[in-house]
């Protein structure tokens, strides 16, 4: 967990015995056609809490949260664990695909030393029960 959150994020928490030991963070999404857009841009959950379902529980929490006051919310993740509770809860598929080569689709240098590139990369949009 760092300080390098874009500033106009809203942040929420998870806490374990008053520790923080999770939190995701949300921005507006500036989208051309939708103005009502959310976009979880960062989750994070310390080592020793993963894989015991607090990820999807901020991301179900801010799906609900944003969907009840209006607002249409996205996720995009190449995590698979992710991805797969994702399919299991209020979350609609909108995309799915792979991150091609280096230089076919992003001018960005760094890309080929990210631990995603050729993982599935999926996008999402919470399904308002509403």
């Amino acid at each position: 967990m760092n300080s390098e959150l874009n500033s106009a994020s809203q942040t929420f928490g998870a806490f374990c015995d008053n520790r923080l030991v999770g939190f995701i963070a949300v921005l507006h999404f500036p989208h051309p056609k939708v103005k009502n857009m959310k976009k979880i841009h960062r989750v994070v959950v310390l080592p020793d809490y993963q894989g015991i379902g607090i990820g999807r529980a901020l991301i179900n929490f801010i799906g609900k949260h944003y969907s009840d006051i209006g607002f249409r919310v996205a996720i995009t993740t190449s995590h698979p664990a992710i991805n797969k509770s994702l399919e299991r809860d209020n979350w609609i598929l909108r995309r799915k695909g792979r991150v091609a080569s280096v230089g076919k689709t992003s001018s960005l240098s760094n890309l080929s030393q990210t631990n995603t590139r050729g993982r599935i990369t999926c996008s999402w949009e919470y399904k308002s029960l509403a």
